[in-house]
């Protein structure tokens, strides 16, 4: 039997899952496959590379530095983007809170992302390579619209995966996986509103109306989603984690004092589900 995790994004609320990686690792739960929308696996990849609270401390020591994540890195030519790109996905893996390149590579290079292909419309599944240092993928995946600019790959132009594919089991599944533990950003029971950033998205990217488009269905795309992985967690071949309320984090928010006790959460409700998460992987 192969198990995948699938990790939904969410941007800053993607904190709640690393507490739960963080948890399994402590615990000698290794899964050496991972697919992800958006932050999901962007922090994802270093739980395939086995650094536990490597995303703890980039949150504590970077999340509220302006470098990261401000409005003037839209004005910035090299970001254009509300993260300052080359900060979290150059001078941070490489210098500051080191990603263990070698130890990833060993491991199968085993990160799948999703990203929206806005051209299209539709998704698109990409493997994260060790040796794609400037971490295109995970830039595309995470790239939400109005405040990151659209990221070129081979030639075509890719935005946040979570924009046409949120939890990205069914690809993980059709990729031969039998079995899958999927940690959400949101309660059980949470059903997506319309987005209200059409308009602007329309207004914004006039050269791409399949955006907007997408972005008009994201939350029927979403509910479906949800509704799915509960029929499929009835059969047995899904075991679903999700926070146990809503904490009411924005998908933006920087400061640590709020971000960390939602960390800890991750880790305490993942400590929690160790035996049920051990009885899944037995079965």
């Amino acid at each position: 039997m192969k198990t995948g995790l699938v990790l939904e994004g969410g941007a800053s609320r993607t904190i709640f899952t690393c507490g739960i990686l963080d948890a399994l690792l402590d615990n000698d739960i290794y899964i050496n496959y991972v697919a992800g929308s958006s932050a999901g696996i962007s922090y994802g990849v270093s739980y395939l590379s086995k650094q536990p609270r490597r995303n703890h401390r980039i949150t504590a020591e970077y999340m509220n530095d302006k470098r990261y994540m401000s409005i003037r890195n839209m004005f910035d030519r090299s970001s254009r983007s509300y993260y300052g790109l080359d900060f979290v996905f150059g001078e941070i893996p490489d210098k500051l809170i080191p990603f263990d390149f070698e130890e990833y590579r060993r491991n199968g290079e085993n990160g799948f992302g999703a990203v929206t292909n806005i051209e299209t419309g539709r998704t698109e599944y990409m493997r994260v390579r060790a040796d794609d240092r400037k971490w295109t993928v995970l830039r595309a995946s995470c790239a939400l619209p109005i405040l990151f600019r659209p990221i070129k790959i081979n030639g075509q132009y890719y935005m946040d995966g979570g924009i046409t594919d949120s939890i990205p089991f069914n690809y993980a599944l059709d990729s031969g996986l039998d079995r899958l533990i999927v940690i959400l950003t949101r309660p059980r029971g949470y059903v997506k509103k319309p987005e209200s950033l059409v308009t602007a998205v329309k207004l914004a990217y006039p050269k791409f109306p399949k955006l907007a488009e997408a972005l008009k269905e994201r939350h029927n795309m979403y509910n479906r989603e949800t509704k799915e992985l509960a029929e499929l967690e009835k059969d047995g071949k899904v075991l679903v984690l999700a926070p146990e309320k809503d904490y009411g984090i924005h998908r933006t928010e920087n400061d640590p004092k709020i971000l960390l006790p939602f960390e800890e959460e991750g880790y305490k409700y993942g400590v929690k589900m160790l035996p049920v998460i051990r009885d899944f992987l037995k079965e």
